[in-house]
């Protein structure tokens, strides 16, 4: 005697979710060939610069020729919603935007032959180009992870917010310093005829750029599943299991990640004047968290 207690809806509802997870995925098939091409065309191209010839319409056909072909092959192959949504959720998947250090061994190898300049110039097309698409990659794979499974999840609350005021205060302190910092020293570097030393200017600018979005308003999604933290471009769910407790001051709502974290960096910082339903949140984060004192 059959012991399936499953109803042909339950089997039917299943079967359009497996249908929908494996659907395909123009977009991210077309990431993933972008990503395949920035691989594959500086290399091919770098093996007719030394094997054939350096001329450019040659170099400029091979590279079109093999990124196209590569667009084409992994948006075809690779192009599926399961495929983004596993890789999305892999901690490996930051090594996407990695493998175009690779490249940078071309520098090591360009020697002085007559193919040296399009060996450096296609080396360092690489490494940029991986780099770029491969953190493209890694957004899209991150959205639609976060997508995935809170589809699977009961949304509770929603929310936007900044840092604390406080943390902004000294975030844009930080900023000023740095920039400013980096610009005067790239002036005296000039001035002192310095060129070894500019890279370091260089990236105390772009330190402080960097610096500006850490306490720009971020969307976040309370649920079930955990919390997806996110911008307009990126979005990341991190199960309950990545934080240890909460905290609420006057000053600040704070989501503390399990493990050590260097000066609570690793921390979820928000202002708590920027919530709307503050005791609503507060109250799906007492279901799953300790709150600290």
């Amino acid at each position: 005697m059959s012991t399936d207690t499953s109803s042909p809806e339950s089997t039917a509802a299943t079967a359009e979710k497996s249908a929908e997870a494996d659907a395909a995925d123009p977009f991210f098939g077309f990431v993933i060939g972008l990503y395949a091409a920035a691989l594959a065309a500086p290399a091919v191209t770098v093996g007719v610069a030394l094997a054939v010839t350096t001329a450019a319409p040659v170099l400029l056909g091979a590279f079109l020729v093999v990124g196209v072909v590569a667009v084409g092959a992994g948006a075809r192959i690779a192009g599926r919603r399961s495929l983004a949504v596993r890789l999305g959720e892999s901690r490996w998947a930051w090594l996407a935007p990695q493998t175009g250090f690779a490249y940078l061994g071309g520098l090591l190898v360009a020697g002085d032959g007559p193919a040296s300049g399009a060996v450096v110039g296609l080396s360092l097309l690489g490494a940029l180009g991986a780099g770029l698409v491969g953190t493209g990659l890694v957004f899209a794979a991150h959205n639609r992870h976060a997508k995935a499974v809170l589809s699977e999840s009961a949304l509770c609350v929603e929310f936007s917010a900044r840092g604390p005021a406080r943390d902004r205060k000294r975030v844009h302190w930080a900023v000023g310093a740095l920039v400013l910092g980096g610009m005067v020293g790239l002036a005296a570097s000039v001035a002192l005829e310095l060129e070894s030393a500019r890279w370091l200017f260089h990236l105390l600018v772009a330190a402080g750029a960097g610096l500006v979005g850490v306490t720009t308003e971020r969307t976040f999604a309370v649920a079930d599943a955990g919390v997806r933290i996110g911008t307009p471009v990126h979005k990341r769910v991190r199960p309950w299991t990545s934080f240890e407790s909460y905290s609420l001051t006057d000053d600040a709502l704070v989501l503390h990640r399990d493990g050590w974290s260097m000066w609570g960096l690793r921390d979820v910082r928000r202002d708590p004047a920027d919530v709307e339903d503050l005791a609503a949140v507060t109250a799906v984060l007492d279901e799953h968290l300790p709150r600290k004192e």
